[in-house]
């Protein structure tokens, strides 16, 4: 019976690996998006070059940034399905989207996604929404169908008596969807907090030609004011394509079986990364398809960081003002009661060595009411009037001001 048990485990152990192998060995898939879902995706790559280009604007010219217009671009769909009337017109021409209505929107946004998903076995990229509400908010079906059948949103209420339970709640699910690289994306739950809507992107790859770790050395790198420092760098011969702009050169770094990349936009003499920022909106990606991958001796520096960012400001700066007006917001769609968007958060993090790159992104969405909610907290925590009143007469039996409690 034993023998028999450790030949069962073998036997296992082989289908396992074998499947493995499998995996690894399947050919790359070729998509062949329809019209609408190519032209979705430009308008996603402009979105996504714009958003970039505001954030960088907003930030210190010393600092390291990443942001995921793929993860953003989640997290405010399936809101732009909640929004109505101005607040919706302004939410698709800020994302790009006027050109669609909200099904085709909704349905391109599935089609290119789950075109991502297993698109090559040698990449492993995991695409994650869900939506949180309060058990005593009343969500339309309508709303909460749409995000489950296009973006196959997880739904789950929460307490509003439990805030500590429900953020380990959404913060565990992040960590989860992003193999632990992101561990918190809502810092607190607050007493008019209505729904989380939340989207995760996780990416892994290794390099089509990896580099090798003892070629690694310390090389001088340049900053974009000048100051000169020893950076952890990569060297190799690897291949990759790339061409010349006017103000930058574009390098193609292929991962896996060269179904997703990584550019390099490089600032040419005389210029820096402000200065390109507003230009490589024009990549042109026509050519990089044409290029051929030659093999050429790459420095590539070592890097690994994270980023987090309020996006409220960049938004509204693009246009998106209304969704985050207490008097303007309309999301009619989402519920009966009067709800804004009080904070769009963003969490990013990368990793990039000899072995390839792993990126991770987080997106949350919170929602809550333009005033306080009939279950908010009330805090009578400065001095006030006060009256007792006889119920059907209205007859007022006593009146007063309490300007110190603590004087008798």
């Amino acid at each position: 019976m034993r023998l028999l048990n450790i030949l069962a485990s073998f036997f296992l152990v082989a289908t396992l690996v074998a499947c493995d192998l499998f995996e690894s060995n399947k050919k790359p898939t070729d998509i062949q998006l329809d019209e609408k879902s190519a032209q979705l995706v430009e308008s996603n790559n402009t979105f996504g070059f714009d958003f970039f280009e505001t954030i960088v604007a907003g930030e210190e010219a010393n600092k390291n940034i990443m942001v995921s217009p793929l993860s953003v671009s989640q997290a405010l769909s399936m809101a732009t399905n909640g929004a109505t009337e101005n607040t919706f017109t302004q939410m698709q021409q800020v994302l790009g989207f006027e050109g669609f209505s909200l099904p085709e929107m909704n349905d391109c946004n599935n089609k290119v996604v789950n075109s991502l998903l297993n698109h090559d076995s040698k990449v492993k990229i995991e695409i994650a929404n869900s939506i949180w509400y309060r058990n005593n908010f009343t969500v339309k079906a309508g709303f909460i169908g749409d995000n489950k059948s296009f973006y196959n949103a997880e739904v789950r209420s929460f307490n509003q008596s439990q805030p500590e339970k429900t953020k380990e709640a959404i913060n565990k699910w992040v960590d989860d969807k992003t193999s632990g690289k992101i561990d918190k994306i809502i810092d607190q739950v607050n007493a008019d907090d209505v729904m989380f809507l939340i989207n995760a992107v996780y990416f892994k790859a290794k390099w089509k030609t990896e580099f090798k770790k003892k070629n690694t050395e310390p090389i001088n790198f340049t900053l974009d004011d000048g100051t000169e420092k020893k950076v952890e760098t990569m060297i190799g011969e690897v291949e990759l394509s790339y061409y010349n702009d006017e103000k930058f050169s574009v390098i193609e770094l292929p991962y896996g079986s060269g179904k997703f990349n990584m550019l390099v936009y490089l600032p040419e003499e005389g210029y820096t990364t402000n200065d390109i920022v507003s230009e490589i909106k024009n990549t042109d990606f026509d050519q990089l398809d044409q290029l051929a991958l030659v093999k050429r001796d790459l420095y590539f520096p070592k890097f690994e960081f994270r980023y987090e960012n309020k996006l409220n400001d960049a938004l509204e700066t693009m246009g998106m003002t209304d969704a985050f007006d207490t008097k303007a917001a309309n999301f009619g769609n989402i519920s009966d009661e009067n709800i804004f968007i009080s904070e769009v958060k963003h969490k990013t993090y990368i990793k990039t060595d000899e072995e390839g790159t792993e990126a991770a992104a987080a997106t949350s969405i919170t929602f809550g009411y333009t005033s306080v909610g009939p279950e908010g907290i009330i805090k009578i925590d400065r001095s006030f009037l006060f009256a007792i009143v006889e119920e059907d007469t209205h007859s007022i039996l006593f009146i007063g001001k309490v300007f110190d409690p603590t004087k008798n």
